[in-house]
């Protein structure tokens, strides 16, 4: 299943600078499996906090709240905002062109820079994928299931 390219685009357009990971990334390395979001670390800055909610705000993002509606009994949704770009490290969205997981961070790396996962990423048509060395790093610093599996199925470099 391939990431969603209208989101990907208006990321790009808008000038975030970005790296594919999670789901995706595993695709992208031949290990085929389904994923419902779109992992992306991306490179925190001022400048690119800017860029980053105007991409957002033009793919309709919102942050499940904590309140409950009172007649449907489900999570309200929320929109993005400048203070809730800057205060938040891991932000779980819904957009118009689906879910997407956003890290300023490298996940179970957190010490370790985004740019050196960025530096080493690789590019398919202007969209940059974690490298399959990176890849495997984070897979096996999360540990889940999930990421043992993607680690069995993930091709061993040629």
């Amino acid at each position: 299943m391939a990431p969603d390219l209208r989101l990907l685009e208006v990321l790009a357009r808008h000038g975030v600078r970005f790296v594919v990971i999670g789901g995706h990334a595993v695709n992208f390395h031949g290990s085929i499996r389904a994923t419902e979001d779109t992992d992306i670390l991306w490179i925190r800055s001022p400048g690119m906090e800017t860029n980053l909610l105007s991409a957002l705000e033009e793919l309709d993002a919102r942050f499940i709240g904590t309140e409950i509606d009172s007649i449907t009994g489900i999570e309200q949704l929320h929109p993005v905002s400048a203070p809730f770009v800057r205060s938040r490290r891991l932000m779980m969205l819904c957009t118009t062109a689906g879910f997407l997981d956003l890290f300023d961070y490298v996940p179970g790396i957190p010490d370790e820079p985004v740019t050196t996962v960025w530096e080493t990423a690789v590019e398919l048509d202007g969209v940059r994928f974690a490298s399959l060395e990176w890849l495997r790093r984070m897979k096996r610093a999360a540990g889940r299931p999930k990421d043992l599996l993607d680690l069995e199925n993930l091709a061993d470099p040629g």
